[in-house]
């Protein structure tokens, strides 16, 4: 990172510390991000990263554009995520979203926040440039990692609203679908009190005709355990349509990727992440089977490690 680079965001962070907290919609990058090869920067690419038993999805676009879908469980930042950006000349991140705030999917933020030195205030910090966005401060979650969270995000940290719409470049968006149980189409469902999976936000990545949609653990009204969740995914299968690639929530657990959900949105395939033999018994076997039933690939991180999606818009390809 250059002086002048690391100058820049640090004006961008006193201007944000005095700012309303509000979505940004379409802004405009830089066109010169980093050192992002040509053939990255021609396609769509989605790297879905090995982060264990959690989850973190680093999204490429067309121009080189990065948004960052959270960052795993503690060690994920220096263990999985930064190795990445470093193979791939990635010294800026756009955007952040963190989806929703238990600790396998927020762990690793400070990890990210600090870069290779693994120390905040330093030259190498990677705060993104637009900000860093989640579902806002009513929450009851009261653990040391959001603690710790809401202390090294202030002042990049914003409340994103459904609808909001990044630009990744060349027609590549990523649009908020749902969040705290209000959808784009400014409809609502009540969530239950303090149960935080409900709340997570859904994102819809389109590129030309293809399409990914990710959503953090956003249930399905399954009832893994006896607790009966709210199905939060239903609507947003009505409001997407039929895509490509769904990221299945809620690392495959029985309480996600419900039948109607599925049976509407068709993915040709679905990406799981999750960690090997994990306790919570990730990905459920109804799961799979209500996958298997819609003819869906299965692509598992236990069983494959990182997971890369690219497409030119037109087709895509897993590797």
């Amino acid at each position: 990172m250059t002086a002048m680079r690391y100058f820049l965001i640090l004006i961008m962070m006193s201007f944000f510390g005095c700012s309303p907290i509000l979505p940004i919609e379409h802004p405009t990058p830089p066109e010169n991000n980093s050192e992002i090869s040509e053939q990255i920067a021609q396609d769509l690419k989605i790297y879905v990263i090995d982060v264990g038993q959690g989850d973190a999805t680093l999204i490429v676009g067309p121009l080189g554009r990065t948004l960052l879908i959270d960052s795993g469980p503690a060690e994920s930042g220096h263990r999985a995520i930064i190795p990445l950006l470093n193979t791939l000349h990635i010294d800026t991140i756009h955007w952040m979203v963190l989806t929703h705030y238990d600790a396998d999917h927020i762990g690793g933020l400070r990890e990210v926040l600090s870069g290779d030195d693994e120390i905040l205030g330093t030259y190498d910090d990677l705060y993104p440039i637009f900000g860093l966005y989640d579902r806002g401060e009513e929450t009851d979650k009261n653990t040391f990692t959001y603690q710790n969270y809401t202390q090294i995000t202030d002042p990049v940290r914003r409340t994103i609203a459904p609808g909001t719409v990044m630009d990744l470049g060349d027609g590549a968006t990523a649009q908020v679908i749902v969040v705290n149980g209000h959808y784009s189409d400014d409809s609502h469902i009540h969530l239950n009190p303090n149960e935080e999976n409900e709340a997570s936000i859904g994102l819809l990545i389109q590129y030309g005709h293809f399409k990914y949609f990710t959503a953090g653990d956003l249930p399905g009204g399954g009832s893994p355990g006896g607790f009966e969740t709210k199905d939060l995914e239903s609507h947003v299968g009505e409001i997407i349509g039929d895509i490509d690639v769904l990221h299945a929530g809620h690392h495959g657990s029985a309480s996600s990727s419900n039948d109607f959900f599925l049976k509407t949105i068709k993915p040709e395939s679905v990406i799981i992440s999750v960690g090997l033999n994990n306790d919570y018994h990730h990905p459920a076997e109804t799961t799979l089977n209500r996958i298997e039933a819609i003819g869906s690939e299965v692509f598992r991180t236990d069983l494959r490690g990182r997971i890369l999606i690219e497409s030119d818009g037109n087709q895509y390809e897993i590797k």
